[in-house]
């Protein structure tokens, strides 16, 4: 079955993001956590005690500097236990210190302490590809190290984090997602988040040619005004569901 997400709009009120996501057939939202915070702008107080009264569901995506894992790993792990959550994104980044060919290695350790702590509290860690902006996790062979040492980690697609379809379809064959991020973007942006049908992938080729059988969540990371997001997720669902 496939549950269908979004990526919350974090300048919004948030009563306002569970509306339109209830209104317009939403499963859950994703909310972004970032140097020990929910990244939610208009709420006062207490924001994990406001999204949990709200009662709608959510999902974390904590994006982690490399050398923030060590601080941070439990902080989220108390978010999550407060939620009852049982899985969890992490974004890997490194900003703090340059990378190499070693780095990934590094990386790879922080990841299976990650999990090691999560999936004692029964929770399932999803890892984010990258895109050339944070160029680490991003390479098939980063891929493949990483998943190779960790296997029982989820793999979470960003789609508009590809460079090509034989980039795509490398990193399928190394683990098979249950996540996917989807955004549309032009091949040549070294970064790129557009609406559905605004860039140059091809999602109807994705989804008959590499993703045919996909059976998870969508998440879209359009945060665009209401008709764009509406008009994304009915594009994808149609192919899905001529698929």
């Amino acid at each position: 079955m496939i549950y269908y997400g979004r990526s919350i709009r974090w300048f919004n009120d948030y009563d306002k993001e569970v509306k339109f996501s209830i209104d317009n057939g939403f499963d859950f939202m994703q909310i972004w956590y970032m140097k020990g915070d929910i990244s939610i702008d208009k709420i006062e107080g207490d924001k994990a005690k406001v999204i949990k009264e709200q009662g709608f569901p959510v999902i974390i995506h904590a994006v982690l500097d490399i050398n923030e894992f060590d601080e941070h790993v439990s902080k989220i792990l108390d978010i999550l236990n407060y939620f009852s959550h049982k899985e969890v994104i992490i974004h890997p980044i490194c900003e703090s210190e340059e990378i190499n060919s070693s780095t990934i290695f590094k990386l790879t350790e922080k990841i299976s302490y990650a999990n090691k702590v999560f999936s004692k509290a029964g929770i399932t860690l999803y890892v984010e590809n990258n895109s050339k902006l944070d160029p680490i996790f991003y390479k098939t062979e980063e891929i493949n190290i990483m998943f190779s040492k960790n296997p029982n980690v989820e793999l979470l697609l960003d789609i508009a984090h590809i460079d090509s379809y034989d980039h795509l379809k490398s990193i399928i064959q190394i683990k098979n997602p249950k996540i996917l991020h989807i955004a549309d973007k032009s091949f040549n942006a070294i970064h790129e988040h557009l609406p559905v049908g605004n860039g140059e992938i091809d999602f109807k080729y994705i989804f008959e040619k590499m993703l045919k059988d996909f059976d998870g969540k969508i998440i879209f990371e359009v945060v665009d005004e209401d008709e764009v997001i509406i008009n994304s997720k009915n594009i994808i669902k149609k192919i899905i569901e001529e698929n």
